[in-house]
C-alpha cells in the first residue's frame, strides 16, 4: 500500500513584512481568506475537506491532486490546506484558481509563535510546478507577483 505524505516547509528569509494583513507586492492587495478561528482542531478541518498536514500525517491529500489537476484542464477551483504547528495553532495556504491564474493566501495570523511578522499575505501566480526529486515530488508557485510570499508554498509529497 502506498501512502503519500506532504512535507512543508516555509520559507522566510526575505519576508520582512508586518501587521495584520499585508500587501502582496505592487498592486495586489491581501485577500481575506475567510479561515477558521483558532480553535480549528484538526477533526473539524478534516471534515470541512481542508488538505490537512500534522507533523507530515496527510489527511485529504486526493484534494490537492484533483486542485492540480483542475489547474492543468484550466478548471476553476479552490482549496485549504491547513498545517499545523507543534502548539497546535492553525496556518493556513488558499489557493484560488479562477481557470487563469491563481490566488495564493498565506495565512499564519493563528500562530501565537509565528513572531511579529506573522499575518495575511496574498499573491498571484500562474504556474504550480512539480518536479522530481530524491525526497518526492516537489509543487511550487512560479510566476508570482511578490516571489516573496509565493515561496512560501512548497510541498514535497513522497511515498512511503
Amino acid at each position: 500500500m502506498k501512502r503519500f505524505f506532504i512535507i512543508s516547509v516555509i520559507l522566510f528569509t526575505s519576508i520582512s513584512l508586518s501587521g495584520c494583513q499585508q500587501s502582496s507586492g505592487a498592486d495586489t492587495p491581501a485577500v481575506p481568506a475567510d479561515n477558521p478561528e483558532n480553535p480549528y482542531p484538526p477533526e473539524e478541518a478534516i471534515e470541512n475537506g481542508d488538505v490537512v498536514n500534522i507533523f507530515g500525517e496527510i489527511t485529504n491529500l486526493e484534494t490537492f491532486t484533483s486542485f492540480t489537476e483542475n489547474f492543468e484542464a484550466e478548471i476553476e477551483d479552490e482549496i485549504r490546506i491547513t498545517l499545523y504547528t507543534v502548539e497546535g495553532d492553525p496556518f493556513f495556504y488558499n489557493l484560488n484558481f479562477d481557470g487563469s491564474e491563481i490566488h495564493y493566501t498565506y495565512d499564519d495570523s493563528q500562530d501565537s509563535y509565528a513572531g511579529s511578522d506573522r499575518g495575511i499575505y496574498s499573491t498571484t501566480c500562474s504556474e504550480i510546478n512539480s518536479e522530481n526529486t530524491e525526497d518526492g515530488t516537489l509543487y511550487s508557485l512560479e510566476g508570482c507577483s511578490s516571489s516573496d510570499i509565493g515561496g512560501t508554498f512548497y510541498f514535497i509529497v513522497s511515498e512511503s
